[in-house]
């Protein structure tokens, strides 16, 4: 059938059993600036009661943003917001207030301290969901956590919405965690304290994923981004741990040129990463790569020649983040990182990587997230990932804290199953996996090692044994494996 489109033209309207839509005129698609405030980009954007809102943490115990969107949540009198967060830290205090007034009544995301433990005494209506940085991304991604606002922040954003985190004077690094958020949700806020000229000249994030820039007066404070948790030890049993993990490493043939290592965030973590790249050094060896989390230690050991390139998904500390900004060297999203649903991820090239915990016990089964009360303190961030992903994982840890035993005959959250884990150093010796008889062969004779019931029977004498913690049967989290699959789930803990 022929008709007149509105070019003036006749066209078929079927064609080879093809049907085709006539043209009906052209239109001139004009650029208007997308920078509004944050209340008006969330009422734009359709929010309603019940929606999830996800945002990430990389500017950790410095991030305004969630608390500043959840206040224009509240003013709005929208109630019963999904949080969807990559990690919530001490500043996020007000949360509990916004939980106590309806406005929260949902977290899927990790938790550290404050919120936590109040979650832990005081249930959401549905228990919060722990998952990996790449059972997130993976989560995301396949739909089972979907957004309808993803709130990013960003250092620099221009009017169009290409942001990113390496640039301008509130910069944190690289946002690596929020690109499947912008893919996928079906909203995007691009929250930021600096507009830049057009085109932005980092781009993370795109003007095709954007439907609005918020601009606020300031999205946190990077000095922050250090903490506790991230900073060097300086406890001479923690340094003597360290060690420990450098003399396994060079006894289980881990340290070569070329080898990719990646460490925690912990003290004792880092501790050993200095160690490392000491030997590094004394061996004149040059690793291939270094992953994960950036930190001035491993810049030193990058700018001292010992390791080729670095291919960090967040930074640690102030240091880094300016170092970040003038050598923009193969930053990683998470995705690429640890995504499980991908064809190949960084973290499957690791030789070794070493890392904290709570609790260990005689399985080898690690706890991250709750103390041995039972209280909800800590979040999964890539523990699970990197442990499946290494050749080597090495946990460390005291035998026991204060008067608790940390090695014991089982933890009291699963977060990371025994049989990734081929390695727990303690102040007192080195336990390695029956189940990694090549490793025993390995470093038989070259040092040290102990059974892990050797290691709890000393905890347990040294503290009489753990106390049990004081839990009710109700349900107020669950830790996923970064399948989607539930690995273990967390009760409440009774006045």
């Amino acid at each position: 059938m022929l008709v007149k489109n509105a070019a003036d033209r006749l066209i078929e309207t079927k064609i080879k059993n093809r049907s085709f839509e006539p043209f009906k005129g052209a239109k001139k698609y004009s650029y208007r600036s997308k920078v509004t405030d944050l209340m008006t980009a969330l009422k734009k954007c359709g929010l309603k009661d019940g929606f999830t809102l996800s945002f990430h943490h990389q500017l950790r115990n410095g991030d305004f943003v969630i608390n500043q969107t959840l206040e224009a949540v509240r003013e709005l009198g929208v109630k019963n917001i999904h949080m969807a967060q990559t990690a919530m830290f001490n500043v996020h205090q007000p949360v509990i207030d916004f939980i106590k007034e309806g406005v929260v009544n949902r977290i899927e995301g990790s938790i550290n301290g404050v919120v936590g433990d109040y979650i832990s005494k005081n249930p959401l209506d549905f228990p919060v969901i722990l998952r990996s940085h790449g059972g997130r991304w993976a989560a995301v991604k396949t739909g089972e956590l979907h957004p309808d606002i993803a709130i990013i922040a960003a250092s620099s954003a221009d009017e169009r919405g290409n942001a990113t985190g390496v640039l301008g004077d509130n910069a944190f690094g690289p946002i690596s965690y929020s690109q499947v958020d912008a893919i996928h949700a079906d909203k995007v806020i691009v929250v930021t304290d600096t507009i830049v000229d057009y085109p932005c000249e980092y781009q993370e994030i795109q003007e095709r994923y954007v439907d609005y820039v918020a601009q606020v007066d300031r999205i946190g404070d990077p000095d922050k981004i250090m903490s506790g948790t991230t900073k060097i030890t300086e406890d001479p049993t923690k340094l003597g741990i360290a060690h420990k993990c450098v003399d396994l490493m060079d006894a289980a043939g881990i340290i070569k040129n070329d080898m990719v290592f990646q460490s925690g965030a912990g003290g004792i973590s880092l501790a050993a990463m200095k160690f490392l790249g000491e030997k590094l050094e004394e061996k004149n060896i040059v690793a291939k790569c270094a992953t994960g989390g950036l930190t001035k230690l491993i810049i030193d050991i990058y700018e001292s020649g010992h390791v080729k390139h670095l291919y960090y998904s967040q930074v640690f500390d102030g240091y880094s983040v300016n170092w970040v900004k003038n050598n923009l060297e193969l930053p990683a999203d998470i995705g690429h990182y640890a995504d499980p649903t991908s064809k190949g991820r960084t973290i499957d090239g690791l030789d070794t990587v070493v890392l904290g915990a709570t609790e260990v016990d005689t399985d080898f089964n690690v706890n991250v997230n709750t103390h041995s009360d039972g209280r909800l303190l800590h979040g999964i961030g890539g523990h699970q990932d990197t442990a499946a992903g290494a050749s080597l994982c090495i946990i460390t840890c005291p035998i026991f804290r204060k008067k608790n035993p940390v090695v014991r005959e089982n933890v009291t959250t699963i977060t990371t199953p025994g049989d990734v884990v081929d390695a727990i150093v303690t102040n007192e010796g080195i336990a390695i996996n029956p189940r990694r008889k090549d490793l025993i062969k390995k470093v038989k004779g070259k040092i040290d090692i102990v059974s892990i019931e050797e290691l709890k029977n000393m905890a347990y004498d040294e503290t009489g044994g753990p106390v049990k913690p004081n839990r009710g049967n109700e349900i107020i989290g669950l830790t996923k494996w970064f399948d989607g699959t539930l690995l273990d789930v967390i009760y409440r803990v009774k006045e």
